[in-house]
């Protein structure tokens, strides 16, 4: 009998007690977050298009920020040139680039392609560049956008849209994969992408969850900016300065049809450090700066932000946390008859991630995403078993040794004024 046949025999054996400890992982960590809640996101609040009248009644500038980026700068805004709804206002940064940026930004500027440019000759790291350009915008509207990112025609017009709400500080623009077919890695990264940020922000809007209005392209209501101070320095700025606005009481919003397209990364190396820099900066932010999310006798402590701090403490630490335990507690319970019984899991794991993949496309028909369904599989084991350890071994990084202050990512300067 083939590993297959046999995982599916065992299956339809055990008694209910059985069934229910061998697929714990799966009914503690992964229905209620990647089948339920995203349910919700895919059949309520779909967002309804207005005119394109609407994205016009608040001035917009578009900032673009980046380091040594002289080929990606151009290519940028002339995509911004072709918007269905065009920024009134374009401000470009060079944070300490030591290539052609600078003279790629002057040319710019004088053939008026940009409105205002800023450079700087030591690098202050993305939170400086985005303050800078903050005070040199004159828009109602601050729309970032990293340099390498491309959008839909109408992603200007679309993410605008939300702040005909008044108290809508932040919206999240949908980042998707540009480069799925560079390598199996991208592949399922473009799968991710798909389920938790289309489909997981749709579910997280719903609820009024949405926790980051992510760097690559996101709007701000800059009074709203203004109020909270801007981007603090080191890593994380995104989730920091969005965490921020719901502390003060602003919304944050999510158009899933003003989609961005980022390439990602294509080898294993790439992926780690990406994430490591990602998971340390999010425990960093989440259970050290904002800690007092969790604190009932803290003056700023509200239901709705300890919800979120609570889904990611369960969901995303305990969820890595646990898993080595549960491998090693299968294969001492049934031997290496574990390796069928993790198939199992995993047969089940494959139903569900199909399930949800087929919901996160229909709610994402902006993207042409059913040639990625015969890639469900691989990403089934990227997402349940790889992206596991590394987010346990990110977390771990963090905890013990503090390294989110040392990353490369921010100037180490930066990282001695803030200390640890």
């Amino acid at each position: 009998m083939n590993p297959v046949s046999e995982s599916l025999a065992y299956l339809f054996s055990q008694s209910t007690v059985s069934m229910y400890l061998l697929f714990a992982i799966v009914i503690i960590f992964e229905i209620p977050r990647y089948f339920l809640l995203f349910t919700v996101g895919a059949f309520m609040n779909r967002p309804k298009q207005r005119a394109l009248e609407a994205s016009y009644r608040y001035k917009v500038t578009v900032i673009v920020a980046g380091h040594n980026e002289a080929d990606a700068f151009p290519r940028c805004i002339a995509s911004l040139k072709e918007q269905s709804r065009q920024p009134d206002e374009i401000v470009a940064f060079s944070d300490g680039s030591t290539d052609r940026t600078r003279e790629v930004l002057r040319s710019l500027l004088a053939r008026g392609e940009i409105d205002k440019a800023y450079a700087t000759d030591l690098r202050g790291g993305k939170s400086a560049g985005l303050n800078v350009c903050e005070r040199l915008a004159t828009g109602d509207i601050l729309v970032n956008i990293d340099c390498d990112c491309s959008l839909d025609r109408d992603a200007i017009r679309r993410i605008v849209e939300p702040f005909e709400d008044p108290t809508v500080g932040s919206v999240a623009g949908n980042i998707q994969v540009r480069n799925p077919e560079s390598s199996l890695l991208a592949t399922v990264q473009a799968i991710e992408y798909l389920v938790t940020l289309s489909l997981g922000k749709q579910s997280a809007l719903v609820l009024d969850q949405v926790t980051c209005s992510s760097g690559g392209f996101s709007a701000f209501r800059k009074s709203a900016l203004e109020e909270t101070g801007g981007a603090d320095a080191g890593g994380g700025e995104d989730l920091d300065a969005t965490l921020r606005l719901r502390s003060y009481g602003w919304k944050i919003g999510f158009r899933v049809d003003a989609v961005c397209y980022t390439d990602v990364p294509v080898k294993l190396s790439g992926l780690v450090r990406q994430r490591f820099r990602w998971e340390r900066d999010a425990i960093r932010l989440r259970f050290r700066k904002y800690v007092f999310e969790f604190n009932p006798f803290d003056p700023r402590f509200r239901i709705s932000e300890m919800l979120h701090q609570f889904e990611f403490l369960v969901f995303n630490v305990i969820g890595a946390a646990l898993m080595p335990f549960y491998v090693a507690w299968l294969f001492i319970q049934y031997g290496s008859f574990a390796i069928v019984l993790l198939l199992s899991v995993k047969i089940v794991l494959i139903l569900l991630d199909l399930f949800v993949f087929l919901m996160a496309a229909y709610t994402t028909p902006y993207v042409n995403s059913i040639r990625l369904l015969p890639y469900v599989v691989a990403y089934t084991f990227y997402n349940g078993i790889l992206m596991r350890f590394i987010r346990l071994g990110a977390y771990l990084d963090e905890w013990l040794r503090d390294s989110s202050y040392r990353d490369s990512y921010v100037p180490q300067k930066v990282h001695d004024v803030r200390g640890i």
